[in-house]
């Protein structure tokens, strides 16, 4: 049976071999091997950089205007570390903070292009790696980044001050940071990796501007970050909108690697509580652009008159992404959810294809991985499955041998197999209305807590749920530490929100992330996935591989519209405003006179629908 992951598969492991040889080649043949009494002699290290991948947005790209979107919670905090600062707003505060990382990977070619870092060195420990920093680097409130910036965020992110397991965990892999130079850093990890550049590229916080302390949580929570990036938080207003102004003769706006990124002036963020609103905020054209989360408003509400007369362009643009974790959570930490038969009771009870055929339009494919599209899926993994006789089976297993009068089952001891479900989406609401009628039809109740999107994120990250609707997005390598490793059970407020954790899983998420045979990492990570399919806490949901939106006439983007590791639209902002387009269009609005209309739905610049279409014909 198709599973969108499986006609990606050849492509997929081709793109990762290259990629890991590459890394390999990169970590081996173009280094030289530094003598051990002068290890920081500079003289003897060969510097590696990459100027030659395309850039990544279009260069002609215009600067100016100001792009209007929406999320649907005001920011928890502008903190970029510390309690709730990976809540939804985190994908605008950490585009400009902590995802100016020393080097990144090209969204489209997968090799390191330099970013905060122009040149680095990989030595043959494959622990330590050199960085010379770009010179022309500047925080926001204009003072110069250094090698001391680096220093001080390992001092910070180490601390227990900011409240941070998730930091405080991640810089364990860390022995040292140092500033060899004022421009140049050497840091150097406890354990070999196999992946030194993604593992050990680190990125900057400001040591003049922050005075880390008891009070810093609470003296940060609400107070514009001084970032990298391009863009400050100029304006807020609680409950309503935070403004972001691009910083005046940013020092990133030449580079090559960021022409035509980070284009417009402003960028609002309003927030408004539903998609449903946030569409006619769109059509009124409050809104410059908006994703379409759902089938049915993709299939039924987009043939308004703005589209029809060339105001507003519908475009689904496919990308080859790894889908991060997107499903039912359960809570390990309560009873009913520690006993693995009833878990499994719940995989079987949900009934993917009601959801996909009826309220989806059948748009959407059964996720099975924990790891979906990514090279370390397990290809041998099968959906549970609706199946009523093996939820009964398990059901009994459970000790639920008898239903009520209400139609729930009952344990002997009364108690009912009954949970409440925790969400943060209304657009959700009628796919867990479906879920829940099924369930009951099963004898499982399953009530349902629709909250305020940051209201559920917390929930969620602090356990304070029965069952979550998890949504969290991934990276180009999985990183199953952060969600399933031991570590993190003992604590709330991170990532490991199911509180799972066990020997054999440890291991072989150590094995993954230290391990230096390839084919013992793959075999981990299958491993790993089978047996969190088997223990049966995450029931992974649906995946596509395009991002569906509308957008103004006047907001532009490059042919190929989106780089092909784009995970989210807004990630690498290669859109602009023409604001002589926004003239016309207010113009031809007012007049009512339409513009030249855009047919082309579907933009397929790198084959991702060629090689669905291609696999669906081959069944």
């Amino acid at each position: 049976m198709y599973r969108p992951a499986s006609p990606f598969a050849e492509r997929t492991v081709a793109i990762f071999t290259v990629a890991i040889w590459a890394l390999t080649l990169a970590g081996i043949g173009l280094v030289t091997t530094p003598d051990p009494a002068r290890a920081d002699d500079l003289s003897a290290i060969e510097w590696t950089t990459n100027m030659d991948d395309p850039p990544i947005g279009d260069p002609n790209a215009k600067k100016g205007g100001t792009f209007r979107t929406y999320l649907r919670a005001y920011p928890l905090t502008l903190r970029l570390v510390g309690p709730d600062a990976t809540d939804v707003f985190a994908n605008w505060s950490q585009s400009y903070s902590i995802e100016f990382r020393l080097v990144r990977r090209h969204p489209t070619t997968d090799n390191y292009i330099p970013w905060m870092a122009t040149h680095w060195s990989i030595q043959p420990d494959g622990r330590t790696v050199y960085y010379k920093l770009d010179p022309d680097a500047r925080w926001t409130d204009g003072e110069k980044i250094t090698a001391d910036d680096y220093v001080f965020a390992f001092e910070m992110l180490s601390s227990t001050e900011i409240v941070d397991p998730f930091w405080n965990t991640k810089m364990e892999l860390y022995e040292s940071v140092e500033a060899i130079e004022p421009y140049v850093l050497k840091i150097v990890g406890k354990k070999e990796s196999w992946r030194p550049l993604h593992e050990f590229r680190f990125f900057p916080m400001p040591k003049h501007a922050i005075n880390l302390g008891p009070n810093w949580i609470k003296e940060a929570h609400l107070t514009p970050p001084v970032v990298p990036g391009p863009y400050v938080v100029s304006e807020t207003r609680e409950g309503e909108y935070v403004k972001l102004s691009r910083v005046a003769d940013w020092w990133g706006t030449n580079k090559r690697y960021m022409q035509g990124l980070y284009n417009v002036d402003h960028i609002i963020v309003r927030t408004i509580e539903s998609n449903d609103r946030a569409f006619d905020f769109f059509k009124k054209g409050e809104l410059d652009f908006i994703r379409i989360l759902t089938a049915k408003t993709w299939a039924e509400d987009t043939d308004f008159e703005s589209i029809q007369k060339g105001w507003v362009h519908k475009k689904r643009v496919f990308v080859d992404y790894p889908d991060g974790l997107y499903g039912f959570a359960m809570n390990l930490e309560k009873p009913l959810f520690q006993n693995k038969d009833f878990r499994k009771a719940l995989q079987y009870a949900f009934n993917f294809d009601e959801v996909n055929d009826n309220l989806m339009f059948g748009a959407y494919y059964r996720a099975v991985s924990t790891f979906e599209g990514s090279f370390f899926e397990n290809p041998n993994l099968e959906p549970y499955g609706f199946d009523p006789k093996k939820v009964r089976e398990h059901l009994a297993a459970a000790g639920f041998k008898k239903r009520g009068s209400d139609g729930i089952f009952a344990r002997d001891d009364g108690t009912r197999a009954s949970f409440t479900l925790t969400f943060g989406s209304p657009g959700l609401r009628r796919h867990m209305t479906v879920a829940q009628q099924t369930m009951k039809r099963l004898g499982l109740e399953m009530k349902l807590q629709l909250l305020e999107s940051g209201t559920a994120f917390k929930r969620g990250q602090e356990r304070a749920y029965d069952v979550y609707i998890i949504s969290q997005t991934t990276d180009f390598f999985p990183d199953p530490h952060q969600y399933f490793h031991s570590s993190f059970v003992p604590t709330r407020n991170n990532n490991n929100v199911f509180a799972f954790g066990n020997d054999r899983a440890d291991e072989l998420i150590e094995t993954y992330r230290f391990g230096s045979d390839p084919a013992e990492r793959e075999a981990a990570m299958h491993e790993l996935d089978a047996l969190i399919q088997d223990e049966a806490f995450y029931i992974p949901f649906w995946n596509a591989p395009f991002q569906r939106f509308l957008h103004w006439d006047h907001v532009r983007f490059p042919e190929f519209y989106l780089p092909k590791r784009t995970e989210s639209t807004m990630q690498w902002q290669v859109f602009w405003i023409d604001e002589e387009r926004q003239e016309a269009l207010v113009a031809a609005r007012s007049a009512g006179r339409a513009l030249p209309k855009d047919d082309v739905v579907d933009v397929d610049p790198y084959g991702v629908k060629v090689a669905i279409e291609a696999a669906l014909a081959g069944q």
